[in-house]
């Protein structure tokens, strides 16, 4: 009697095997179809974007917070304004704090935290900037809300946070 039951109980799983083997493979001509359909669907396609278009997941904050020059020399197809000459000293400092714009600022267990988009820095902290082409490194000296002070060489320069 067990016996019966295994050999039948075999023989069961062995159809069950042997039916899902016949329905897996579809014929060639029908496969080349399915795959001519899918090619057509998934293939690239141009992008139209609008001159005026303004892209809302890339703010200015965070354009230079990335090291880009500005808003407008990250857009495609604007062109770059770059004043004549090398600067120095405080008048670079100045050009560079035009563009330095923090999107707000919070203190966290006592200590005042500055935010660039999604990057946050503290007092203390150092940011790599690229300005005209150039890598500058920006120590933030003091965050004391609604100002934030920063440091390029020797010169420091307070701004306002909003």
């Amino acid at each position: 009697m067990n016996a019966f039951r295994l050999i039948t109980l075999f023989s069961i799983a062995a159809l069950g095997v042997q039916a899902a083997d016949v329905g897996l493979v579809i014929a060639p001509a029908k496969r080349d179809e399915a795959i001519a359909t899918a090619q057509r669907l998934l293939g690239a396609k141009e992008i139209l974007i609008p001159a005026d278009f303004k892209n809302p997941f890339y703010s200015q904050a965070f354009m230079l917070a990335s090291g880009a020059r500005s808003v407008a020399a990250a857009t495609p197809g604007a062109p770059a304004a770059r004043p004549a000459g090398p600067r120095r000293g405080n008048e670079l400092l100045e050009a560079i704090a035009a563009g330095l714009n923090p999107t707000g600022s919070f203190v966290l267990s006592g200590s005042a935290i500055l935010m660039f988009g999604q990057k946050r820095v503290k007092a203390g902290d150092e940011m790599t900037i690229t300005f005209e082409g150039t890598d500058y490194v920006l120590v933030i000296t003091d965050i004391t809300p609604p100002n934030f002070t920063f440091r390029l060489n020797n010169e420091e320069l307070t701004r306002s946070i909003k």
